[in-house]
């Protein structure tokens, strides 16, 4: 239950930073096409509340101020921030990050993003640009998927390293961070076939965009934290074989000496 309201708190902040954090995102780079990103079923079913977002970003953007770059780069840090002391819970709540670090370490990991994000968003169409002058279109699909799947593993691994309060080995992250991808494959795969066979419309009528929007941030949270929770797990297993281990080794050599 603990991990749950986690998710839920993630979600929040995720929230609180989704909008300072587009306004960067087209300060910087400008409108991303996401029709490139998800699929085109899952998209529909979110646009209006994207486009809603985006364009408030971009009518802040126009004469902004220095207090106004200040303060939304400051705000779309709360995301990364709250991360970080959600991982202090999971993996050892007896280790707390000074704030003003943490901040710093946000602060960062946004500016990191932000570049991922141009990359993301200008790789796929320059090079299925010029991939479909030599490749047969499929193929060209098959490519841009899996170079999209490998920025969002290397993502979660990112997410997974940030949020734990120790520096843990690659090979101890990367378990959780593949689970966490699969997840999310699957939520967007999910998400994707609800939309085309059912019609949330119906239901919710015209807040639908708005509560597919929610829900599916909610679950693909969930799925960094059950990647987080592996990680740190397994991580705690293997101290304590370690540890376990080592105390048999010591009672071998004391016997030894004896």
């Amino acid at each position: 239950m603990r991990f749950t309201t986690l998710s839920g708190t993630l979600v929040y902040f995720l929230l609180m930073s989704v909008t300072p954090f587009l306004f960067w995102v087209v300060l910087l780079v400008g409108r991303v096409d996401l029709t490139g990103i998800l699929p085109n079923s899952l998209y529909s079913g979110i646009q209006p509340v994207i486009s809603v977002l985006e364009q408030v970003a971009t009518e802040a953007t126009d004469g902004a101020s220095f207090v106004l770059l200040v303060t939304s780069l400051w705000s779309s840090t709360n995301f990364f921030y709250h991360l970080r002391r959600s991982g202090e819970l999971i993996f050892a709540p007896q280790i707390k990050t000074k704030w003003i670090l943490l901040r710093l370490y946000s602060l960062l990991s946004v500016v990191a993003f932000l570049t991922v994000i141009a990359v993301a968003s200008a790789t796929p169409f320059i090079g299925a640009g010029v991939l479909n002058k030599i490749m047969p279109r499929p193929l060209v699909e098959v490519i841009t998927v899996t170079f999209l799947i490998m920025i969002a593993y290397f993502s979660a691994c990112f997410l997974n390293a940030f949020a734990c309060p120790y520096k843990l080995p690659f090979n101890d992250l990367c378990v959780g961070a593949l689970l966490t991808v699969v997840l999310w494959v699957l939520c967007v795969v999910g998400f994707s076939i609800y939309l085309k066979y059912f019609s949330p419309q119906r239901l919710y009528g015209a807040i639908s965009a708005a509560i597919v929007f929610f829900v599916w941030c909610y679950l693909m949270v969930n799925s960094l934290i059950i990647g987080l929770i592996y990680n740190a797990r397994h991580s705690r297993d293997k101290l304590i074989f370690n540890a376990t281990g080592a105390r048999k080794r010591t009672g071998t050599d004391v016997a030894r000496n004896a």
